[in-house]
């Protein structure tokens, strides 16, 4: 969390300061520095102020949030509740360094900017930890990525976007290690759950799909700022994986030295794990997954790849990165070498054209990092992807460009409840109350919530769902109740049968939640759209 609130802080810097500055008259006003030189030293003087009250965010952040995540993490290996603290806290003088910057084009019927960029955390932090009743120090924390900076809806009026999104394309990498009596920690067991449990937490936060949303403006839709805009689906398929190494010692006597390999791919926080082929150099497989994408561009499909062990934590076996819009592999960020990048590929993937297949082979390579005991990573990944853009009306199911489980997207935002002044049952609230109401949303096999809003008649939700649909879509319903969370008591429901949305969006409806009230209402926007699907 610490992380995700000085990503908060840079990207107020970088919308406050950065991008004015960009369009400026060519002179810095605080450092008095030609910005058009690409003198970029006034920004480090900005942040070098800021600094002070960073250290003191930051300071309140992991006491608040990261020591209580990693007290769990030590609780579930059962060393108690109280098994970490943080006994001094100075996170330096080293910022964030963003790298690699790159803007996208415009996109047709897309009102966004959107910036793609490195962000690496290498600091000089100097904190000291109690753990396990030993006095430490954490030391060479990093926290790096490949992120993503989504500035929509634009505006024709101040402050010319309409809120801020920020996300990782791919997983981070973290990693830290304890010094003095604690380094214990090291042991693989305590420091792997520490981990998982800081990465599971960023990922449920900040990796795509997941972002952290900043509004900017009180009259932009809100559905554009909060909600993704997803425009198709991406298939995947690991075929194989073939030259993987081999273990030496008591294994390679017992004829067990080969890996019992599987393969995890994933686009963001979204992941699918492949089945295990035992012992074995190479493996085939013959699974597609789905991941949904707003735009293609600039996405990364990672594939790693593993030897199951059921007696400890599973072996790396090794990482490839397939550019997903030029079918290009691209080394590891953190690298400074890898595998040489295969000759570019003229097909580049198009967010609203269809694709109906194509094969790419990426060497493995290893990641600083990540555990494994094997001396040498070596292999080759073979995979197949295709795209289906999402378009207004259903396709025959034969036509789909890959064994797709969808059949049907549907996109639900809700803006606000209004007028919350009974429940549905026509009785008034005793006297001094003011609901607390929250919005559930049920469709085909999922429920989903929204936020509560707090002693209030007009309930703001700005909540947005996308919902993966199968075949039998048309005989769903949307329901969406709305209840009071203080009393239990509800104020009435919307039902929407899925049918009635084909080729008729609604955008921004107000609709009435209790037929005998009818200034009780709800407003909501809802749209299905099928992926493409050949006609031929």
């Amino acid at each position: 969390r610490y992380l995700i609130q000085m990503i908060k802080w840079m990207l107020l810097i970088y919308l406050g300061v950065t991008i004015p500055c960009s369009y400026a008259a060519g002179v810095s006003q605080g450092s008095q520095t030609d910005f058009s030189s690409g003198d970029t030293s006034w920004a480090a003087d900005v942040l070098h102020q800021l600094s002070p009250r960073v250290n003191e965010m930051g300071t309140r952040v992991l006491n608040s949030r990261v020591e209580p995540l990693v007290q769990g993490a030590l609780a579930a290996l059962n060393l108690g509740r109280k098994a970490f603290k943080f006994t001094r806290i100075n996170l330096g003088e080293i910022q964030p360094k963003i790298t690699n910057i790159r803007t996208h084009g415009a996109i047709r019927n897309m009102e966004r900017i959107i910036l793609d960029f490195d962000v690496v955390y290498d600091g000089n932090a100097d904190i000291q930890v109690a753990i396990l009743g030993a006095a430490s120090g954490l030391r060479n924390v990093k926290i790096a990525g490949r992120a993503r900076l989504v500035l929509s809806p634009t505006m024709n009026e101040l402050p010319l976007v309409g809120g801020v999104q920020f996300f990782f394309l791919t997983k981070p990498e973290i990693d830290f290690d304890f010094d003095g009596l604690a380094k214990i920690a090291d042991l693989p067991a305590i420091k792997k759950k520490i981990k998982e449990d800081l990465l599971k937490d960023l990922n449920e936060q900040a990796v795509y799909p997941n972002r952290i949303t900043i509004p900017l403006s009180f009259t932009a839709n809100p559905q554009l700022i909060w909600q993704p805009q997803i425009s198709g689906i991406l298939g995947v398929k690991l075929k194989s994986v073939q030259g993987l190494p081999r273990r030496g010692g008591m294994r390679k006597l017992l004829g067990q030295d080969k890996p019992d390999v599987y393969g995890i791919a994933s686009v963001g926080a979204q992941e699918w794990r492949t089945p295990v082929v035992k012992n074995s150099q190479q493996a085939t497989w013959n699974d597609w997954y789905e991941f949904p994408l707003e735009v293609v561009d600039g996405h990364l499909l990672e594939i790693n790849m593993y030897d199951d062990d059921t007696s400890s934590s599973d072996e790396f076996l090794g990482y490839a990165a397939i550019d997903v819009h030029s079918a290009m592999q691209t080394v590891h960020f953190l690298a400074k070498k890898g595998p040489k990048q295969q000759t570019r590929n003229p097909q580049m993937l198009q967010s609203n054209q269809p694709l109906l297949s194509r094969s790419t082979k990426a060497n493995l390579e290893m990641v600083a990092g990540r555990k494994t005991k094997y001396k040498n990573i070596t292999g080759t990944v073979d995979v197949e992807m295709a795209w289906m853009p999402l378009v207004k009306t259903p396709g025959p199911p034969t036509g789909k460009l890959f064994p797709s489980t969808t059949a049907a997207v549907l996109n639900v935002f809700l803006y606000s409840a209004n007028n919350l002044v009974k429940f549905s049952d026509k009785s008034a609230f005793p006297s001094g109350h003011l609901p607390s109401p929250q919005a559930i949303i049920t469709v085909a096999n999922y429920t989903k919530e929204t936020q509560i809003s707090k002693n209030t008649q007009q309930a703001s939700f700005n909540h947005g769902e996308i919902f993966m649909l199968q075949s039998n879509w048309k005989a769903q319903t949307l329901v969406i109740d709305v209840q009071d969370t203080e009393k239990g008591k509800p104020f009435g429901k919307v039902q929407i049968p899925l049918s009635s949305l084909e080729g008729k969006d609604k955008v921004q409806d107000l609709i009435g939640l209790n037929p005998g009230q009818p200034s009780i209402t709800l407003t909501l926007s809802a749209s299905i759209r099928f992926p493409f699907a050949n006609r031929n």
